[in-house]
């Protein structure tokens, strides 16, 4: 692999982990962090998310796979 190919894979690493969780359906601000979390006796993971450009809030559900 060039070096010049390499960066390039380095490059987008580096900028995936900075990437934002979502996006807000309302006007597109991106939202990196949830206003609240709880742990689900169901094996699942439940988020608040509010914009804070222009006040929309949304719930999202993450399932995790049984161990």
């Amino acid at each position: 692999m060039s070096p010049h190919a390499r960066s390039e894979i380095d490059l987008l690493r580096r900028s995936m982990r900075y990437r934002p969780a979502h996006v807000c359906a309302q006007c597109g601000e991106a939202l990196y962090l949830p206003e609240f979390s709880e742990w689900l006796d169901t094996g699942s993971a439940r988020h608040l998310w509010q914009c804070d450009a222009c006040g929309y809030t949304f719930e999202t559900t993450v399932q995790f796979a049984a161990a």
